[in-house]
């Protein structure tokens, strides 16, 4: 277990709150790591610990994540909502500049940020995202996203979730299986278990995931220095469009093999990749 972090929240100007942790030295340069869509804080413990002997790193639950508050109008669950929130926090925190991480959803708003303000965010990893998303993966999240799944035990669900991600990870272990998939989910007061997210996500979702597709505009205004990481297997940052971001001056990349959608960030390889961009010149 990961202890070596410090917990606060963040009232927000609308009266909502944001879970988030610090690791390292406050003085230390700044990271700023943000999740993919259903999942929260604890997908970056293994990283943060990583970085926090160089860096100060922040890892935060979006609103409807994890300790964070929901929203009640479940129609401002968009990145327009998370982004700002997280404008807030960084103005909390009185940074002046910082890097971001983002995984999936996190990565869309690392381009979005980065794309408004690429001084303000002169460097960015993006895991397994891109400008343009692919179909499959957006049809296959359409599938089990806010379905409101109850499990009765921790090896009830392990169960159903290697079944339904197992092609994304084919070489996790029952260990690293439990820890995924126990990093997601909540207790009941009957002991059953269910996602650690609002269900509710599903409703903007659905109406925008039409026009999920083409960010290639954004793209094109982002001046940061960009690390991309792909998974081999991903079926939501598809090849064809991993290899057109490599196009790009300031983009350098790694891809992940036996790996799909999206990367764990928590081998060597990962860890020491990421730690090895953010800190060259």
């Amino acid at each position: 277990m990961i202890d070596d972090y410090n917990e606060d929240f963040l009232t927000l100007q609308d009266g909502g709150s944001l879970f988030y942790k610090t690791y390292g030295n406050s003085s230390a340069y700044p990271i700023l790591c943000m999740h993919g869509l259903t999942r929260n804080s604890k997908d970056f413990n293994e990283l943060a610990e990583y970085l926090s002997d160089e860096f100060f790193v922040i890892t935060v639950d979006q609103r409807g994540r994890g300790r964070s508050s929901y929203i009640e109008d479940h129609q401002k669950y968009t990145p327009k909502t998370y982004i700002s929130d997280m404008h807030e926090l960084i103005q909390s925190l009185n940074f002046k500049e910082c890097y971001l991480i983002g995984t999936s959803m996190g990565g869309f708003m690392a381009m979005t940020m980065s794309a408004m303000n690429s001084v303000l965010f002169p460097k960015i990893v993006l895991n397994d995202c891109g400008p343009e998303i692919h179909q499959v993966g957006i049809n296959k999240i359409s599938t089990y996203l806010g379905k409101n799944e109850s499990f009765e035990s921790i090896d009830e669900a392990v169960a159903i979730l290697k079944a339904r991600h197992e092609s994304n990870f084919p070489l996790l272990t029952d260990t690293d299986w439990k820890r995924y998939c126990t990093n997601n989910l909540k207790i009941n007061e009957d002991h059953s278990y269910n996602f650690d997210y609002d269900q509710n996500i599903r409703v903007v979702y659905e109406t925008a995931k039409l026009n999920l597709g083409d960010m290639w505009n954004i793209w094109e205004e982002i001046n940061s220095n960009i690390f991309v990481i792909r998974g081999a297997l991903s079926q939501l940052l598809s090849e064809s469009t991993f290899k057109k971001m490599q196009e790009k001056e300031n983009v350098i990349s790694i891809e992940i093999p036996d790996t799909g959608h999206a990367p764990l960030l928590t081998s060597k390889f990962e860890l020491d990749s990421i730690k090895a961009f953010l800190l060259s010149n």
